[in-house]
Order: structure tokens, then C-alpha cells, then sequence
């Protein structure tokens, strides 16, 4: 169910930022999305059996996306997925190396997500390490947005905890079979439509 309301909610925001641009409620309801998708890349990385094999795809979603992406968005930055391929190498870095040295590491690597531009850049690690502990994560998730509404301005950014409340209080159940492929292929797939779309009108 919650990669339903992802996919729906992304595609209402971008559909809001390529065609209706002044019309903020689109935006508003876009971000639920990203607090869902995060959580799912989450899951992921917790349940695979296969972290390389995850990587891989998740690489190659990144790739196909960015072709689209670029001219869609006119941006020079990457996509949200390669963000995320950036955090879950993070991620493994802190579970699996003992040395104290890794905090420094992933600190270090965590800002740079910043400096190079990536989509959502610092905010999207701090988020996965808020579900991947998953203790607090509404209190934790609400601090994280008032903090980057007074440092960035990031003002409907507010309204994303509203999906973490849905993943505290309630259990997903996952998309299987054709819906699951369906479902990792729906991002360049849609930027793909409003690319195509917007090319024709």
C-alpha cells in the first residue's frame, strides 16, 4: 500500500512542477512521497539477501531515470536514486566497520551529498539513519524538517511527516509479482510520460 500512495504522490508532484509550477499544492502533496520511498529503500537494504545485487539494480533505476531527468527538470543534478545508492553505501559503512573512524567517514561523505548537488542531498541520509533505528521516528522526523525550515527555508517540507505517522502506526504489505516490478520501474517510466508530454504540447 505504501508504494502505491509513493508512486501516486511523486507523480502528482512532478506533474505539478513541469506543467502547474505556481500551484503549490501539488508540491504540498508530493511530499509524501519521499519519506515513503525512503522507508522502502530501507526495507529493502534490511531484508535483501543479495546487498550487491540490490545496489545493481537500484544503480541501474538510477541510470535509466537520469536520462530523463535532466532535460525534464533542466537540472545538472542527479537524481533522487543515486542519493540513495550514496546513503545505503553509508549505511553499510556503519553497520559492518567497527573502526571509530567511520563516523568521521560517513559524516565526511554525508556532507559532500550536499556540496555535489545531490537531490535532497544531507536530508535524505539523516532520514534513512531516522527509519533504519526506527525509534521515534515521528519526534525525530519532525525535528529534522524544523531544522531544515530554518536553515534552508524548506517550508512545505513540513508537511512529509505526515507519511511517517502512516509508517509508525501502521504495517505496509508489499507489492509482489508484476505490481513489484511495476512499481521499480514507474520512475524513469513517468519521467519519461511528462517528458514525452511536455515535448508535445
Amino acid at each position: 500500500m505504501f508504494e502505491i500512495i509513493a508512486m501516486l504522490t511523486m507523480f502528482i508532484d512532478h506533474l505539478g512542477v513541469v506543467f502547474f509550477p505556481e500551484q503549490i499544492w501539488f508540491r504540498i502533496i508530493g511530499r509524501i512521497a519521499m519519506p515513503l520511498y525512503t522507508y522502502g529503500i530501507v526495507q529493502g537494504y534490511k531484508y535483501t539477501s543479495n546487498f550487491k545485487k540490490y545496489l545493481f539494480r537500484l544503480f541501474c533505476i538510477a541510470l535509466a531515470s537520469q536520462i530523463f531527468y535532466k532535460p525534464l527538470f533542466d537540472t545538472a543534478r542527479l537524481n533522487i536514486v543515486f542519493t540513495f545508492l550514496v546513503c545505503l553505501l553509508l549505511l553499510k559503512c556503519l553497520d559492518q566497520t567497527k573502526s571509530n573512524l567511520k563516523y568521521l567517514f560517513v559524516t565526511l561523505v554525508a556532507c559532500y551529498l550536499e556540496i555535489l548537488n545531490f537531490e535532497y542531498g544531507l536530508y535524505a541520509f539523516v532520514l534513512m539513519l531516522i527509519y533504519h533505528f526506527n525509534q521515534k521516528i515521528i519526534w525525530r522526523h519532525n525535528l529534522l524538517n524544523l531544522l531544515y525550515f530554518f536553515l534552508r527555508n524548506w517550508q512545505i517540507q513540513l508537511f512529509s511527516f505526515l507519511p511517517t505517522i502512516l509508517i509508525e502506526k501502521y504495517k505496509n504489505r508489499p507489492l509482489k509479482g508484476t505490481a513489484r516490478l511495476f512499481y521499480r520501474a514507474f520512475y524513469p517510466l513517468h519521467l519519461a510520460l511528462l517528458l514525452l508530454i511536455s515535448k508535445a504540447i
